[in-house]
């Protein structure tokens, strides 16, 4: 059935004056940084030692301290996992008359995987009468929308089951907007959500369903949520994908195993999940406010006095945005969203919710993780300065200034890489598996975060002074590795059109002052020969811009114009060439995997330090 609805979203902004560009703030923001580097740098620093200059120096490391605490609390998370994350959360019993379950596919122009997804959630096993597969077509493209119609069409004729394809008349509301029409029409006791690019092996609901009851088959009506643990489907694709994978290991198997343990509360990750049905009705429903619907979802169920959990043991493969434009895409719409829900909640979490102390402190830390960025920014705009100025900690040495400065992001980086390595061994096909390329992860992670900085900065920016309600801008799919359940559908469909991704102007022209202003601070201290100081700067501008060269990469292209293609060396093309023999490649796309995984004033220091982000709170795929 494929059905045209009216939109549902029963959010709607009343029209006013068109605000002011966030971009304005952004660049009031960067001028007061400039204007306080320099003011440091042009002011005469007190004596090194005096009270003067601990006053000055203290309280301009200001950031730096706020930076270290984070990283502390990421510490405590990790080592929390040791203590109690570990152990792995028990199931309870299905009782005699099992729950209906609606399973949710939303889509916008999602034509590379839109046959693989409804395949594989056509192929999870539940009974026929009490499994209701809605496929959520926000989809403009008519290619796109005849694809979907082909794949349940498909489905329909293989299983008896019921599918609707819901169509709207237009997109308010975006995501939400779709699963809110979507749950209106349904009256399945639970909701499981899976985006485009995932792939649920078949066991999927019977592994995850059981966690709602307990052992004598009764119904814990407290918890809201089921989120399971995200797998790759092309880990090993690229220095990119490799990084992605680390970070979202990171978060999923450690940080939040630990949280659903101790806290009881994780966030959904927008996908891979399933939700209780009557827990989104009594908490308000799904509402667009924040580019990250999901996280604001799970925090008003938080208030409402729902717990959320996570169960690590079951895997739902999913593909990693494989160029950087789309991951730089995907990043601001989940770093503006985050800043947008603390516009909403915040106050809420910090004074109107009644829990524990220790536990207000934790949800704070998880809801302002992304507060790192503006941060990192003002730190590294300032440090140089602090530097040129004496106004620092490496005055008394090499080995002080690396105990302070450089120590607490290494400990806090190698335990965050070797756990998330140790600890997730089973979603890797390929050689990502091996312990040694796994733990390897850690050069392009730390790298590709560094470079990441300016247009997080903005994107936090955005998020905060900016509207809500804004465009939800999705993440391209490539289809470029296949999976069981039907994975392989989408080979025989005809190959999709070239996805386009939105660059935004304010973030290049911010990366470009962020580049500038480090390579001056580069010159200047090379020019008085203070060699780590140069370094550091040319480390934080050779990283943002090793980032910022892929822009346009999503359509074969790098520095927006110029051929890919054309700059390959013909020694790298026949290396590649060689491993995707090896791989099993097919020659369905140049250098792209098609394997089909079976699911089942001192010197001493440099001026700017890599950035370590706990950029983990928010995967989320779309």
């Amino acid at each position: 059935m494929v059905t045209d609805t009216r939109p549902s979203h029963t959010e709607q902004v009343a029209p006013s004056r068109p605000p002011r560009p966030w971009w304005h703030t952004a660049v009031g923001v960067g001028i007061t940084l400039l204007s306080l580097a320099a003011l440091v740098a042009a002011v005469p620093a007190p004596a090194v030692g005096s009270a003067g200059w601990w006053l000055a120096t203290i309280g301009l490391h200001a950031p730096f301290c706020a930076i270290s605490a984070f990283l502390a609390a990421g510490f405590i998370e990790r080592v929390g996992f040791l203590w109690r994350g570990r152990r792995m959360p028990v199931p309870g019993a299905l009782p005699v008359a099992l729950p209906s379950v609606c399973v949710q596919v939303p889509l916008f122009n999602e034509a590379a995987v839109s046959a693989r997804i409804i395949a594989a959630v056509g192929a999870l096993r539940w009974p026929n009468q009490l499994l209701h597969v809605q496929v959520l077509d926000d989809s403009t493209d008519a290619d796109a929308r005849a694809l979907v119609d082909a794949a349940a069409d498909t489905l329909r004729a293989r299983r008896d089951i019921r599918v609707d394809v819901l169509r709207r008349v237009d997109r308010v509301g975006y995501k939400a907007g779709a699963l809110e029409a979507g749950r209106r029409r349904t009256d399945a006791e639970f909701i499981a959500i899976f985006d485009a690019d995932f792939l649920p092996t078949p066991d999927f609901l019977e592994r995850c369903v059981p966690h709602f009851f307990d052992a004598d088959g009764a119904a814990l009506s407290d918890l809201a949520l089921v989120q399971a643990q995200w797998g790759h489907l092309n880990a090993s694709q690229s220095a990119l994908t490799r990084a992605q994978s680390l970070w979202v290991d990171d978060h999923h198997t450690v940080q939040m195993s630990w949280r659903a343990s101790r806290w009881d509360f994780v966030n959904f990750t927008g996908t891979a999940g399933i939700w209780r049905a009557s827990a989104i009705q009594a908490a308000g429903g799904w509402k667009a406010a924040s580019l990250v619907e999901d996280c604001e979802l799970s925090f008003r169920h938080l208030f409402a006095g729902y717990r959320t959990t996570f169960v690590r043991s079951v895997i739902a493969p999913a593909e990693l945005p494989a160029t950087f434009t789309a991951y730089k895409a995907q990043q601001r719409r989940w770093t503006q969203g985050w800043a947008q829900v603390q516009r909403l909640h915040l106050r809420t979490l910090a004074r109107a919710y009644e829990t524990s102390p220790a536990r207000r402190l934790h949800l704070l830390y998880h809801m302002g993780i992304p507060w790192q960025w503006p941060l990192w920014g003002l730190w590294v705009v300032l440090l140089p300065a602090l530097i040129d100025a004496g106004l620092w900690f490496g005055v008394f040495g090499p080995a002080v200034g690396a105990t302070v400065y450089l120590a607490p992001m290494v400990v806090w980086v190698v335990l965050a890489t070797v756990l998330a390595s140790l600890a997730t061994p089973q979603p890797y096909p390929d050689a990502a598996a091996r312990l040694r390329a796994r733990l390897a992860r850690i050069v392009p992670y730390v790298a590709i975060n560094t470079g990441m900085l300016p247009h997080q900065f903005c994107a936090y920016l955005e998020g905060l002074a900016g509207p809500l309600h804004t465009e939800f801008e999705r993440t391209p799919k490539t289809a470029a590795l296949g999976g069981a359940n039907g994975a392989t559908a989408a080979a025989s469909a005809p190959r999709a059109k070239r996805a386009s991704v939105r660059i935004h102007w304010p973030y290049v022209v911010a990366e470009m002052c962020f580049v500038v202003y480090q390579l001056g601070w580069a010159l200047a201290f090379a020019v008085r020969q203070e060699l780590w100081p140069a370094l550091g700067a040319l480390f934080l501008a050779v990283c943002i811009v090793g980032v910022g060269v892929f822009y346009g990469d999503h359509a074969g292209r790098v520095l927006f114009v110029v051929d890919r293609d054309r700059l390959r060396w013909p020694g790298r093309c026949r290396r590649a060439a060689m491993r995707a023999s090896r791989d099993g490649q097919t020659d369905a796309a140049p250098g792209v995997q098609t394997r089909v995984w079976p699911v089942a004033v001192n010197d001493s220091l440099p001026a700017s330090l890599p950035v370590v982000v706990d950029a983990s709170t928010k995967p989320s795929a779309s």
